[in-house]
């Protein structure tokens, strides 16, 4: 018997998804480093909470910095279906999308942590070109540095939008 063939969803830097919420709704994203290739990469993620499927209006509505969430992720929920692609005419620009500082606070020295800078050239998730140990206090406002699951993602974003 053979074995079904899964599928495979193809997406890139500038490919906006909807992200299914714990508790009903959807948030939305954007890849602005990576691909299918690599696996996953960055992604800025907005509110408001969507009762439906944000569409393509919504894309165009959307600026970096009304992002509620930047984070690398990885792509299971997109490859599994569970982040529907939403198509866009919107044209991507990698230089309007950049790769934020991030925080890494120390888990032993919570006073202190890393401030973590990768390249604006990076293609997907990768290592770091810089790690500064410095105060906590200088890093508030970064996002965390990591790497979130797709199922992370859903828990943060669920959280994020509760409020609402």
């Amino acid at each position: 018997m053979k074995k079904a063939r899964q599928k495979h969803i193809r997406y890139s830097e500038g490919q906006w998804f909807a992200v299914p919420l714990k508790n009903g709704g959807y948030a939305l994203g954007i890849i602005v480093r990576g691909s299918y290739k690599t696996k996953g990469g960055l992604g800025y993620f907005f509110g408001p909470r969507y009762s439906e499927i944000p569409d393509e209006q919504e894309t165009w509505r959307k600026q970096p910095s009304d992002a509620i969430l930047i984070g690398w992720f990885g792509d299971l929920g997109i490859i599994q279906g569970r982040w529907p692609l939403i198509p866009s005419t919107r044209p991507f620009r990698r230089e309007e999308w950049p790769v934020p500082k991030f925080k890494r606070i120390d888990a032993l020295k919570p006073e202190k942590g890393w401030l973590v800078e990768y390249s604006q050239e990076i293609s997907g998730a990768g290592l770091p070109v810089r790690e500064v140990y410095c105060d906590a206090r200088d890093l508030e406002g970064l996002p965390e540095d990591g790497l979130y699951g797709y199922g992370a993602i859903e828990n943060v974003l669920t959280k994020l939008l509760s409020t609402e």
